[in-house]
């Protein structure tokens, strides 16, 4: 009894118990959070950071903004402590960008909640919205479902994750689904196809506008460790990604999900890092992968060289590689292009405007998605 007339006491005295929290510390104040990144209806856009203390601050990319106001670009600072800057008019469309804050690290946004997660330096994203909904943008469709796996890695000694997209429906059926492998760049994630590149929601809307075949998307870690951090044993095998995905990834996946196992329905497709490990990997193992996709990256070419056209022409149903003319890898991806027409083996080349970064990546994979599967 004596316990519970205690309890009763402290409850009706919560401020004696916990205490009157004094000032919001500056850190945490919501009065110090400016609009940022705010959309004007010219679309110019201006960017704001509270940083009473900071001496430099500079907008940059990775690369996103980048392609339109070409060099980071410099804020000014106000006497309140914000600073701002103001670029455009910008074209409709997607774009990340950051802080530099006293010649650091790159930085997200702090106003922004849209992040653009990475391996370091996380930035921040928004969309300049167009008359038209674009394929990466939220429509009023059936959605599916993003899963994230954790497993055990044997081959390389360390928890790992991996994300997989169900299209809607897929809880209530029982229909097995072919099966899309979609890899990510140098310095992203296993998230980054969907918190980023919204891969799902692309794949909600081609669904629902009847283009393409109801898939899974896996989308796994390509790097071996998650840290930035010197590895003493050296570089890494650069066979690593390739053992992990198919004797790892791929047997997690098929355990766990209504997935078609036979090589007519899996395929698989990158961007950039991921480009050159999607092209690697399919072409070491015709006999799993029907369909492989590059998105701004080249293969091994003097393993192309080698290749067997005749083989590869009966294996792959569809050898599909994309690159923008101001992407800085353009000339070799357009040398690996050129490549397989020397060859003669099978291939789609689709060259585009723009450069290394999300909106040629997004529209990639809505064009080389609708031909899987058929």
């Amino acid at each position: 009894m004596r316990a519970t007339i205690t309890i009763l006491g402290l409850l009706c005295l919560p401020s004696l118990v916990f205490g009157q929290r004094g000032p919001t510390p500056y850190y945490e104040d919501t009065k110090n959070v400016p609009v940022s990144p705010e959309i004007h209806p010219d679309r110019t856009v201006t960017f704001r950071l509270f940083a009473p203390k900071a001496s430099d601050v500079v907008l940059m990319g990775s690369p996103g903004i980048l392609e339109v106001i070409k060099e980071p670009k410099p804020l000014r600072k106000d006497d309140k402590g914000v600073w701002s800057l103001t670029v455009g008019p910008l074209p409709e469309g997607f774009y990340t960008y950051g802080y530099a804050i006293d010649g650091g690290l790159r930085m997200p946004d702090p106003s922004n909640p849209n992040p653009e997660l990475r391996r370091w330096g996380n930035t921040s994203l928004f969309i300049v919205p167009a008359a038209e909904k674009a394929v990466f943008e939220e429509r009023p469709v059936p959605h599916g479902t993003v899963h994230i796996d954790t497993y055990d890695s044997k081959n390389l000694g360390m928890s790992r994750m991996f994300y997989v997209y169900t299209p809607p429906g897929y809880e209530t059926s029982q229909q097995k689904l072919p099966v899309l492998y979609l890899l990510h760049g140098n310095g992203q994630i296993e998230s980054s196809w969907t918190w980023t590149g919204r891969a799902n929601v692309i794949m909600d809307n081609l669904l629902a506008d009847g283009k393409v075949k109801p898939m899974i998307v896996v989308m796994p870690y390509g790097h071996i460790p998650r840290e930035i951090k010197p590895d003493p044993a050296g570089p890494a095998d650069p066979m690593a990604i390739e053992k992990e995905l198919l004797t790892a990834v791929k047997p997690e996946v098929e355990k766990k999900y209504r997935v078609l196992t036979d090589r007519e329905h899996r395929a698989i497709g990158g961007l950039s890092m991921g480009a050159a490990q999607s092209l690697s990997i399919g072409l070491h193992n015709p006999d799993q992968f029907a369909y492989v996709a590059a998105f701004s990256g080249g293969g091994n070419r003097a393993e192309w060289e080698k290749a067997d056209p005749a083989m590869l022409n009966k294996k792959f149903k569809v050898l599909w590689i994309g690159c923008g003319r101001e992407d800085p890898g353009y000339k070799g991806v357009k040398g690996m292009a050129d490549l397989l027409t020397e060859k003669k083996i099978t291939h789609i080349y689709n060259e585009s405007g723009g450069g290394h970064s999300w909106p040629n990546w997004q529209t990639y994979l809505s064009k080389y998605a609708p031909l899987l599967f058929r």
